[in-house]
């Protein structure tokens, strides 16, 4: 029933054959044999990503280390160590960083000194440290690896990349007053000797005036950016002084401004009309040629014919009726009607090409709109070219008038002399017809009726008024700045336009148009940051009847605002805002300070994000310009 199995024969094949081909527990044994190059090579990966996270935070450490001892540093003298205020402070935020301990590091040690350059001598401005570390292995103790020591290297400087700055300051006539004072506020204009010698005027300053403050704001922001400065930094200013208009006629290149004709709100003589009764008169000894030369008729007189004399306040001259008879040696006898000119009031188109070459030559020229052989000589300030009106604008088809890379290339359009003697106000829209006594100037050379009184005259108002000429970028001295800023016509004087000054802050610092090659980067250099820095003390604040950059706005309605201010208001604010939005698109950083009042909207969006100061005093005024100063002249790492 049962069966024997039968017992299998004995393998008789050799031992490491039969191993050989015998699978049975093989897998173990050559799990044995791999784990040494498994753990090898996960050893590897584990600790060398445990030294790159080490050398990383010890590198990080680093950084923050001799940030804050440049950041810190009080002695910036060219031979002496770090100070110990630095140095404590770059061990703290070196120690704040990298942790005792961190992924089981020993060793830890953090050197701050100040940059070596050259023998014996060290870089003021920079900051060098080491920062070393041992850092354990873990699997790679298998193999005898020891402990691993990095070493990292930083350093930071406080100073500038290459920087171009234009400031465009408002020298209003409200900054003759103090910050605490209301924005409204405006001293008593007074005259004054100009640099050039001619009269000028300006409003009285007060102790500690607000412009007084920016005088000393603006040196101090050089001060500190030359602090700041290594020897290899470039930096340059530009300033644009502004009211109701700018004075650039000194920096536009000769070919781009109007030096032909141009038309202005003016007058000339349209004839002449009787002056009081006529009376008798009788000459003898005259020749029969002397007496048929006397002027006749009594119309259509022209400004090439007699001049007209003198009588102290007003120009006048005579009609003759005269009849000549050999009598005595030749009489000449009649009647003598006194004559005074009679004035049009209209745009009147005037030969401008003496005016523009009296700003180089100081040669005055004849002002064609008086009879008294007065003259005029151009100070500089412009009207703008060809604008369109409204209050909207594409940043990217703007009018040539806000357009900051615009070249004039038309004789119709180029930038044109203003001349305050030669226009005329009027108060009508249309031409007007007016006597001449109606606009005599007494005694005090004011004149009685001031609806007709000239642009010249409104100097003495403040509603016509020219600043400082501005200056294109260049290096400055810190003399010349301090020159600048108390120069004799740095002046308060005039109503607020933001928008004239920021069109041309934005127009001689864009890195295209007629002033590129002034801020083109230095030869083997990147181009240099650019940047405005804006400063006001109020609103906007147009005038319908203010002789400025865009005309008198009553009549010229250049801007679209003539007989509505909301209007003539919301323009120029849009005119600014666009302005603001250009300069930003083309890299320039803006920096708004307002001084004595607060930041409103407006200046908001025309400065760069979080670049807005309010100052309520003059300390509070010169602490911002130094913080700006301070802002672009960035700390950071070079190593």
């Amino acid at each position: 029933m049962f069966r024997r199995i039968a017992k299998p024969k004995d393998d008789v094949r050799p031992f490491l054959s039969r191993l050989r081909h015998d699978v049975r527990g093989n897998a173990l044994a050559i799990m044995a044999a791999a784990m040494v190059p498994l753990i090898g090579f996960a050893g590897s990966a584990i600790d060398m990503g445990r030294l790159y996270v080490v050398k990383v935070r010890l590198q990080q450490a680093c950084d923050a280390g001799v940030l804050a001892g440049r950041k810190t540093m009080t002695d910036t003298s060219t031979t002496t160590a770090l100070d110990s205020t630095a140095s404590a402070q770059a061990q703290s935020f070196f120690a704040n960083n990298f942790k005792s301990g961190f992924y089981s590091s020993t060793a830890v040690a953090f050197t701050p000194t100040k940059a070596v350059n050259g023998t014996n001598s060290t870089v003021a401005n920079a900051v060098t440290g080491s920062a070393t570390a041992t850092v354990p292995m873990t699997l790679m103790t298998f193999f005898g690896q020891p402990a691993i020591k990095l070493t990292v290297a930083c350093q930071a400087v406080f100073d500038l990349a290459d920087t171009d700055v234009m400031f465009v300051l408002d020298t209003t006539g409200s900054m003759s007053c103090q910050p605490s004072d209301p924005t409204s506020c405006a001293n008593a204009a007074v005259s004054y000797t100009r640099g050039d010698g001619t009269t000028g005027y300006y409003n009285q300053e007060s102790s500690n005036s607000k412009i007084e403050a920016l005088r000393q704001a603006v040196v101090l922001f050089d001060t500190t950016m030359r602090s700041s400065a290594d020897v290899t930094t470039h930096f340059r200013y530009g300033f644009v002084t502004y009211s109701s208009a700018v004075n650039v006629g000194g920096v536009i290149p000769p070919s781009y401004l109007q030096n032909t004709n141009w038309t202005y709100q003016s007058r000339h003589v349209q004839g002449d009309y009787n002056y009081g009764g006529a009376t008798s008169v009788s000459y003898t000894g005259v020749p029969s040629a002397s007496c048929v030369a006397q002027r006749m008729p009594a119309t259509g007189y022209s400004r090439t014919g007699l001049t007209w004399t003198d009588q102290g306040y007003y120009q006048a001259r005579n009609y003759y009726n005269l009849s000549w008879t050999s009598a005595n040696g030749g009489t000449c006898s009649g009647m003598q009607q006194p004559l005074r000119p009679l004035w049009r009031y209209e745009p009147t188109t005037l030969n401008t090409s003496g005016l523009v070459s009296s700003l180089s030559t100081g040669t005055p020229v004849t002002n064609p709109t008086k009879l008294d052989g007065s003259t005029s000589t151009w100070r500089g300030c412009i009207e703008e070219l060809d604008t369109t009106t409204g209050s909207s604008f594409n940043v990217a088809n703007l009018p040539d008038d806000l357009d900051p890379d615009i070249i004039p290339n038309a004789t119709a359009n180029k930038w044109r002399p203003r001349w305050p003697e030669a226009e005329w106000l009027r108060n009508t829209i249309g031409a007007q017809d007016v006597k001449d006594d109606a606009i005599v100037e007494d005694s005090t050379n004011a004149y009685y009726n001031l609806n007709y009184r000239p642009g010249g005259y409104m100097d003495k108002l403040g509603s016509s008024a020219c600043g400082m000429p501005a200056q294109r970028l260049k290096v400055w001295t810190a003399q010349q700045v301090n020159d600048y800023v108390y120069n004799v016509d740095f002046k308060p004087f005039g109503g607020t336009y933001h928008d004239v000054g920021m069109i041309w802050g934005t127009r001689m610092l864009a890195p295209a148009g007629v002033f590129a090659s002034d801020t083109a980067a230095w030869p083997g250099r990147k181009d240099p940051t650019r940047n405005i820095v804006f400063m006001t003390d109020g609103t906007m604040s147009p005038s319908q009847t203010s002789y400025g950059q865009y005309g008198v706005e009553q009549w010229d309605n250049r801007t679209g605002g003539a007989g509505n201010s909301t209007t003539d208001y919301n323009n120029h604010t849009a005119r600014f805002r666009v302005e603001c939005d250009a300069a930003k698109k083309r890299g320039i950083t803006i920096y708004v300070v307002a001084v004595g009042t607060g930041v409103t909207t407006d200046l908001t969006y025309c400065a760069s994000p979080g670049q807005t100061f309010q100052a309520s005093s003059k300390d509070d005024l010169t602490k911002a310009f130094k913080s700006i100063a301070q802002r672009i002249a960035q700390l950071r790492i070079t190593q």
